[in-house]
């Protein structure tokens, strides 16, 4: 909370003492009288720089700079941050470095020319080397195609939460895959609005849709039933990922979704195990009931949220039982 005013003055939020009009800290408490929008403007600073959106970023923290006192450390600390950013948005010019060094100049003038191709493979080897031990898995298993198939649907789920939790600016690192069981995205952000939280764990079971599609469309072109079979579980997968509790996606969506909300779920889930004789819907049914008992409904619900909670659960259900229907067409007992 900022200072706020009254007829008879300006007064600190926190200790409630009288304060000048443009005093940026209050003489009895310390305290920032500007707190609340220093930490507002400070957080929205970091996501816009894990955004690329530099310039942003840079007004946000001068912002900042404004409203703290000019022997503050935190002003220092914010004018590094300043200085980080204008280093990004203006590099220094380059120098002829190369020559004065001889050979060993030529080497690292190939390495920085080459740096993306080093930084892919060293920052991006947990990704790589847990994706080859996944298709490892299921090639040893069940073949080749099916491996490449399955494993491209878990990856396109996890990259949904990843680009989501970075659109939104918060830090998050490239799948991780776990042989034989599934995958996960690593991503930071505490104390974070329950709506966002929602959409960035509907973004995987979205992406993991559209895998099927893809599938199907595979399938579609070239007639071969492995295709098939990989656009059924992976709508199975993502319907399985929206049952709203443990460790599931939709447990942390279902916590912004209002109690007329978690009504409509259930009612859905209910009507599609009658008209798909999917039993997944069952337990998506039977979870949202228990979260309808626990009442942790959120303060603020959004209906978009539902609406997109809703139409995931019958999207991936109607691709399991669709491309299911289909195999059993092709292959009749």
């Amino acid at each position: 909370m900022a200072a706020y005013s009254s007829p008879h003055g300006i007064y600190c939020p926190n200790c409630g003492s009288s304060i000048d009009s443009d005093a940026l800290i209050c003489p009895n408490c310390k305290r920032f009288t500007h707190a609340t929008e220093l930490d507002n403007l400070a957080t929205r600073a970091r996501q816009l720089v894990a955004m690329g959106q530099l310039q942003a970023a840079r007004e946000h923290w001068v912002a900042a700079l404004n409203l703290l006192p000019s022997e503050s450390s935190q002003r220092r600390a914010v004018e590094r941050e300043i200085r980080k950013i204008d280093d990004r948005l203006s590099p220094p010019s380059k120098k002829d470095w190369t020559k004065r060094l001889g050979p060993l100049g030529v080497a690292l003038a190939a390495i920085i020319k080459y740096k993306t191709v080093l930084l892919v493979l060293l920052t991006k080897s947990k990704l790589i080397i847990s994706a080859f031990a996944f298709l490892a898995v299921y090639w040893a298993l069940y073949g080749w195609w099916f491996a490449v198939g399955i494993t491209g649907s878990v990856f396109l789920h996890e990259m949904g939460h990843y680009l989501m939790a970075r659109r939104f600016g918060f830090a998050a690192e490239l799948p991780m895959f776990l042989p034989g069981l599934g995958a996960y995205v690593k991503w930071q952000g505490a104390g974070v609005d329950p709506n966002v939280r929602a959409q960035i764990s509907l973004a995987g079971p979205f992406f993991g849709f559209l895998s099927g599609l893809i599938a199907y469309g595979i399938f579609l072109s070239n007639g071969k039933p492995i295709w098939l079979a990989i656009a059924q579980i992976a709508g199975w997968i993502n319907l399985l990922n929206l049952i709203p509790v443990f460790i599931f996606d939709g447990a942390s969506a279902m916590t912004a979704l209002g109690r007329q909300a978690r009504i409509a779920v259930l009612v859905v889930s209910i009507a599609m195990f009658f008209v798909l004789q999917e039993f997944l819907c069952i337990f998506v049914a039977i979870a949202t009931g228990f979260r309808l008992y626990k009442r942790d409904f959120p303060a603020n619900p959004k209906q978009g949220v539902a609406y997109a909670f809703i139409a995931l659960v019958i999207a991936n259900g109607f691709l399991s039982w669709f491309a299911l229907s289909q195999a059993r067409l092709l292959f009749p007992r």
